[in-house]
């Protein structure tokens, strides 16, 4: 990928429901299959910075519809915030793909990107809300 340049002030992404098939995931790995490529970038709400190092960590169902441990990894963002990975095509009928994002002094992002309809490739952009984002506000009142 190449560095982009963001807009001032981004909005963080919303927060999702977790699901109910999530187990911790200790997989470090970039890809965990083929034929569906997932690129994107993390950045920070206030500022729209890119953030480094976040860690994300991704969980799907195989192309028979089950979770299984081969399709669960973490990876982590680049001096952009940048991060792509390899695996296969959600098998769902809704086919979707959770998302945890972590990083020091930011809300941890609960995200779940669900397809509107079969593709080769995704590019995200994920939006983290800093941990003091209340007092920041709350600063910018008065």
């Amino acid at each position: 990928m190449t560095t982009q340049a963001y807009a001032a002030n981004c909005k963080y992404s919303p927060q999702m429901g977790m699901g109910t098939h999530f187990k911790p995931i200790t997989q470090h790995k970039i890809d965990i299959g083929q034929g569906f490529k997932v690129k994107g970038v993390i950045l920070s709400a206030q500022g729209c910075t890119p953030i480094e190092n976040a860690r994300i960590e991704h969980w799907q169902m195989n192309t028979e519809g089950e979770y299984i441990d081969e399709l669960r990894a973490y990876l982590m963002s680049d001096a952009n915030g940048e991060f792509t990975f390899e695996t296969e095509w959600p098998g769902s009928e809704v086919p979707h793909i959770h998302f945890i994002v972590h990083a020091e002094g930011y809300k941890k992002l609960i995200y779940v990107w669900i397809a509107s309809e079969k593709t080769k490739s995704i590019d995200l952009k994920l939006v983290l809300e800093p941990k003091d984002n209340q007092l920041i506000q709350a600063l910018l009142i008065f």
